[in-house]
């Protein structure tokens, strides 16, 4: 899973830097698609919008729904495999969304490509691979970050299978005074000069 994970993150980290040098060479015109700029058809531009509002929820949504749809517990090749391609197909929707946009920009030099591209790379900060959420398929889900008061009742009803629970404290307290009493008698036998002399 680490190698899995350092994987994920090489993709993610260098798909950032490649997008973000090519952004920033085309914002400061070093390296121009055009001197003056181009203007785009109010088409294209309405369907480069919908396609990221559509594109951004879409593609978080879709991560989540095929990591739940996912059996728990998974093997872990099956489960990082699964993580895998969940992520690239992710992390790619988003950066071909974030590539169109740049684009877009260098062409036209309309500011809405411009805001658009950032606020996409905003969008990459919640597509950052994720250790724990590839472990977690490796996992019983019952088993997972249980409260301490359901992870001492699953303790209790091991221990005492045929009592309903709200006893088992009950059943140990009278042990642990039934111990105390025994410990108490095996002292006064082996030390009787304890014991209170009758008439004195």
């Amino acid at each position: 899973m680490d190698k899995a994970i350092k994987l994920l993150k090489g993709h993610y980290y260098g798909n950032i830097i490649l997008l973000a040098v090519v952004f920033l060479l085309i914002l400061f015109r070093i390296v121009p698609l055009f001197a003056d700029g181009q203007a785009v058809n109010v088409t294209a531009e309405r369907y480069a919008i919908m396609i990221t509002i559509l594109a951004i929820p879409v593609s978080l949504k879709f991560f989540a729904y095929r990591l739940k749809k996912i059996p728990r517990p998974v093997e872990t090749v099956a489960a990082t495999e699964k993580y895998k391609n969940a992520s690239f197909l992710r992390l790619y929707t988003i950066s071909a969304v974030t590539l169109m946009h740049i684009m877009l920009f260098g062409i036209s030099l309309n500011m809405n490509f411009f805001w658009f591209t950032v606020v996409l790379f905003i969008v990459f900060l919640f597509c950052k691979p994720s250790y724990e959420e590839l472990e977690s398929l490796t996992e019983v889900p019952g088993e997972q970050n249980l409260p301490e008061e359901e992870e001492q009742q699953l303790q209790e009803e091991q221990l005492h299978p045929n009592q309903p629970y709200g006893e088992h404290s009950q059943t140990d307290d009278r042990k642990a005074g039934e111990v105390q009493e025994e410990q108490f008698e095996e002292i006064q036998n082996n030390y009787p000069e304890n014991e209170q002399v009758t008439g004195k």
